[in-house]
């Protein structure tokens, strides 16, 4: 059990025009016996019930009253009053009862409840009280003592005292957690957290190597977003000739929705990180030894809230020694360590932008994001004198375009908003997407950048939408056409499937594709739907090959057939199998067929002269399964659709 901030130890005084809150930390020695004291007392008590724990006996201990609440909300960490199990309680006993399927406490008092009400009309007087629990008592052989304290065993006054940690703590280790508890108290109650980092001493450090302004931004976002702790950065006026100095600001719980008390730790953990004493001795002592942030922060304070007035609460350097360090923090925390390898590591402020990323991301490998592709922390954009860090970047050749997907919490949130894109107007590289219900609150920018509205979660189809309206560069891209190396490949290769005309033609949607192969057509050279741009005279080669071998298989698999294709030419053994299907259903010759669940076969339709192939009648035709032996397969045939091309192209995925 944590205790708050109103429960601490402190002084407020003024300074210049600002109320300064200082805390009491204990320093090292302060207190000491008298919280060995305190633990000998909770020691005396182990294996008792709590109702012969005093608060004032304790309290006595230590002497001060504010001080000793919170110490012994603090050795809580190690001792804690632990009901006892029925189970153990039972076997304790000298005579074993006979409970039946009395199996707690609950049941036991039940199970009186109902005897006083059959017997005695729900009411015991003095008088017959002692005889009726004697008589309830024989029924399941307990005695008087016994039945006393089954009834009210799971009660907080029988709790007993148990503690945890297999040695008792000491003097230091209560000192210990009790600052760094008093430590998280103030940033549960804070809106914001301010460090001034000297980016010089930052990028000298040894575990960052890349140097420069962007190189620290990066690295704070970071760490910020892996522990999940707002942020905002900005630059500090500096003289000239002076370091470059980067103002960090953590948002606290007073600025954020969702539970203060689970943010406010996270907010601590980042704080102590930053501070310099997230790396335990242990770890030092295993790998090579990390230079932490803490030497390259200039100063640092939180402004902290309590009894309806704000406080400036600052941390320095005499506070971080009194915070668990080394084989203590490893000890009270309990916490795993930052994770060092950033790599691809995808880190994400809200369920609105792991949706987002996770769908584009699905739509990109089945290449429907007409080229663009997503990068997660792209760079941050350096404004006059502040920092903007966009969600995300869409890459598509030279063209890069920021997304930033704007929240809705508090007026200030939207207020610091505002104002950093105001800043980028007339950049033309930026999109916003913003929810419905905030539509009015940013309605001063909405004619400033392409917008998505979205409701719930964001749509990428959309977000592809706006890309395809505000940053259209097909013509651009047709101008750059080599209509000649086109023409010149298609004639030595015969065939250049769809895929790779998009490639050649810059091309990302197929209704665009459509459009560009009308550069390269010429008398020889044409295009259809689903293959790509080929040449007459290498189709009608490939159709003659084709169909000399289909006259002696009449009908055979789709899948053999497709692998004979790819026997003719190097460039078919790289088409997809929807690509060659498509070939096979230019020639009206053959016929792809799905009568069936089972694989779509290749028929091949004789001539009017020998009976025409008559798709409405049922007919009969050999399939051998095996060399020799024949068998008689009856099938029977839908009405085929009047364009076959169209019928058998495969269904646009990426256009």
């Amino acid at each position: 059990m944590r205790f708050s901030l109103q429960d601490i130890k402190k002084t407020v005084r003024r300074q210049q025009d600002e109320l300064v809150v200082s805390l009491h930390f204990l320093q090292k020695g302060e207190l000491a016996k008298e919280i060995e004291r305190l633990i000998v007392y909770y020691e005396h008590l182990l294996g008792q019930p709590q109702r012969l724990f005093s608060l004032d006996d304790a309290r006595a201990c230590i002497g001060d009253y504010r001080l000793a609440h919170c110490l012994i909300a603090t050795l809580n960490h190690w001792y804690v009053w632990r009901q006892r199990e029925w189970e153990e309680v039972i076997h304790g006993l000298s005579k074993q009862p006979e409970l039946r399927d009395i199996a707690s406490p609950i049941q036991l008092r039940l199970a009186l409840y109902n005897y006083v009400n059959e017997h005695f009309h729900g009411f015991l007087d003095t008088q017959t009280r002692n005889s009726a629990l004697q008589a309830f008592t024989e029924q399941y052989a307990l005695t008087m003592p016994d039945l006393e304290y089954l009834l009210v065993m799971d009660t907080d006054e029988e709790a007993i005292l148990v503690r945890d940690a297999p040695t008792p703590p000491t003097s230091q280790d209560m000192a210990t957690l009790y600052n760094q508890w008093v430590f998280e108290a103030a940033l549960f109650n804070a809106s914001s957290v301010r460090f001034l980092i000297d980016c010089n001493a930052f990028s000298k450090n040894q575990l960052y190597p890349s140097t420069g302004v962007g190189a620290v931004i990066k690295r704070l976002c970071y760490i910020a977003r892996k522990i999940g702790v707002y942020y905002d950065l900005a630059y500090e006026q500096a003289l000239p000739g002076m370091p470059t100095l980067l103002a960090l600001t953590l948002y606290g719980p007073q600025e954020v929705t969702g539970a203060a008390q689970q943010y406010g730790l996270r907010l601590a953990r980042l704080c102590r990180i930053l501070m310099g004493y997230s790396m335990t001795s242990g770890e030092a002592s295993r790998k090579i030894k990390k230079p932490s942030l803490g030497n390259t922060v200039i100063e640092a304070s939180a402004t902290v809230h309590f009894l309806q007035r704000s406080y400036t609460f600052k941390m320095d350097a005499a506070l971080l020694h009194l915070l668990p360090q080394g084989e203590h923090a490893d000890a009270l925390e309990k916490s795993d360590s930052i994770n060092e390898q950033t790599g691809n590591a995808q880190i994400f402020d809200s369920n609105i932008e792991q949706s987002f990323a996770e769908a584009f991301t699905a739509l990109a490998m089945s290449q429907g994001t007409d080229g663009w592709w997503l990068e997660r922390e792209p760079e941050p954009l350096l404004l006059d004198q502040s920092i903007f860090i966009p969600d995300f970047a869409l890459t598509r050749a030279q063209r890069r375009i920021y997304v930033e997907i704007l929240g809705f919490w508090t007026s200030s949130y939207r207020e610091r908003k505002l104002q950093k894109l105001l800043q980028l107007q007339g950049r033309g590289d930026l999109i916003l997407a913003i929810p419905i219900e905030a539509r009015d609150a940013f309605s001063s920018i909405t004619s400033a950048f392409p917008i998505v509205f979205y409701t719930g979660q964001l749509s990428a189809t959309d977000v592809l939408a706006v890309l395809r309206n505000s940053y259209d560069d097909f013509a651009e891209r047709l101008a750059q056409i080599d209509v000649a190396a086109v023409r010149t490949r298609v004639r030595h290769d015969g065939l250049l499937p769809e895929r790779a005309c998009a490639d050649v033609l810059n091309c990302y949607r197929r209704s665009e594709l459509q459009h560009a192969v009308e550069y390269v057509l010429d008398e020889e050279i044409t295009f259809s739907v689903g293959i790509g741009l080929y040449t007459r005279n290498w189709m009608k080669r490939i159709k003659q090959i084709f169909l000399t071998w289909m006259c002696d298989k009449h009908v055979i698999v789709l899948v053999d057939a497709l692998q004979e294709l790819r026997k003719y030419e190097t460039v078919l053994q790289r088409c997809e199998d929807g690509t060659l299907e498509a070939v096979i259903s230019l020639w009206s010759e053959v016929e792809v067929r799905r009568d069936s669940i089972f694989d779509a076969i290749v028929v091949f339709v004789e001539s009017k002269q020998q009976g025409e192939y008559a798709p409405e009648q049922a007919i009969f035709t050999v399939v051998s399964e095996k060399p020799g032996k024949p068998r008689e397969k009856r099938s029977t045939t839908r009405k085929q659709a009047k364009n076959t091309v169209e019928q058998m192209t495969q269904r646009d995925l990426w256009g």
